[in-house]
C-alpha cells in the first residue's frame, strides 16, 4: 500500500511541468492568433444629379421704365445650356449660367415661351412663362383691383350739328376699383386703334368709383344727314375694356 502511494506521487511530481507547459501554452497561442477580419465598408455611392426643374416667370417692374418694363427670369435650367427666348418685341438667345439661371431686365410685359434641349435628349423642350397677376402688371407692387369699368353717353341722341364742320362728343367713363393703387387708362374713338387722352386714375384704400370725362372729337362729315359714333375705355394693365353706347347726330341743312 505504502508502495503504491509513493509510486503515484512520483508519477504527480514527473507530470506537473508538463501540465503547468499545458496551461501556459493556451494563452500564447490565444494571444498569437490572427484578429478576424474586418468589414470593409463600401463607399457611399455618389449623389444624382439634380433633377431639372425649369422655371421661367416675369416680374412686374424689373427694369428701367418702371411699370412698362419686366425681368425675365430662369431657373432650374441645365447649366450652361442655350436658351431661345421668344417674346413680345424681342427674340433672343442667350446661355444660362452654371446655376442653371439667367436675369434679363427690361423686358416687355406679356407672354414668353423659352425653348431648350433637356439634358441627355435632342428633342427641344418649350416652357411658357408665368406672368405677374393682372393688378401688378403696371404697377409694381400696387394692391389695386379693378372690378368694373363703363362708359355712360352725355350727349343726348339725335343732337342737331352742322356735320361740315368738326363737332364734339361727351362721355364718362366709369372705373371702380379696390385700392390703394394707380389706374392707366386711355381711349379709342371709333373702330381706330390709336389711342387718345391717356392719364391714370389713383385709387384710395377700400373700394370706390372714379368718374372720367373724356370729350372726343368727331370729324366732319359734308354730305352726311346722320352721324353716328362710339368710345372704348381701355386699362391696359388690367387688360380690360368697356365700349360706349352709339351717339346718334342728325345733320342740321343749311
Amino acid at each position: 500500500m505504502n508502495r503504491h502511494t509513493d509510486r503515484h506521487r512520483r508519477l504527480l511530481l514527473l507530470a506537473a511541468p508538463f501540465l503547468a507547459s499545458a496551461v501556459g501554452i493556451g494563452p500564447a497561442f490565444a494571444a498569437r492568433a490572427p484578429a478576424p477580419a474586418q468589414t470593409q465598408e463600401r463607399p457611399a455611392a455618389e449623389p444624382a444629379a439634380a433633377p431639372e426643374a425649369p422655371v421661367c416667370e416675369l416680374i412686374a417692374g424689373g427694369g428701367p421704365g418702371g411699370a412698362a418694363r419686366h425681368r425675365l427670369h430662369l431657373g432650374g435650367f441645365p447649366a450652361n445650356r442655350a436658351v431661345r427666348v421668344d417674346g413680345p418685341k424681342t427674340s433672343f438667345t442667350a446661355t444660362v449660367n452654371g446655376k442653371g439661371e439667367l436675369d434679363r431686365p427690361g423686358v416687355s410685359p406679356g407672354g414668353y415661351r423659352v425653348t431648350y434641349q433637356a439634358r441627355g435628349s435632342r428633342q427641344a423642350v418649350r416652357l411658357t412663362c408665368a406672368v405677374p397677376p393682372a393688378d401688378q402688371r403696371g404697377g409694381g407692387r400696387q394692391a389695386v383691383r379693378v372690378t368694373k369699368v363703363e362708359v355712360v353717353v352725355l350727349t343726348p341722341p339725335g343732337t342737331a350739328v352742322d356735320c361740315a364742320r368738326p363737332t364734339t362728343a361727351e362721355f364718362d367713363g366709369k372705373i371702380t376699383a379696390t385700392g390703394p393703387g394707380k389706374v392707366r387708362f386711355h381711349w379709342t374713338f371709333g373702330a381706330g386703334p390709336a389711342p387718345v387722352s391717356p392719364g391714370s386714375a389713383d385709387f384710395p384704400a377700400g373700394t370706390s368709383t372714379q368718374a372720367l370725362l373724356h370729350v372726343a372729337d368727331v370729324p366732319p362729315r359734308p354730305n352726311a344727314t346722320t352721324m353716328t359714333v362710339f368710345v372704348t375705355l381701355h386699362l391696359p394693365d388690367q387688360k380690360m375694356s368697356a365700349r360706349s353706347g352709339p351717339v346718334a347726330f342728325t345733320c342740321e341743312k343749311k
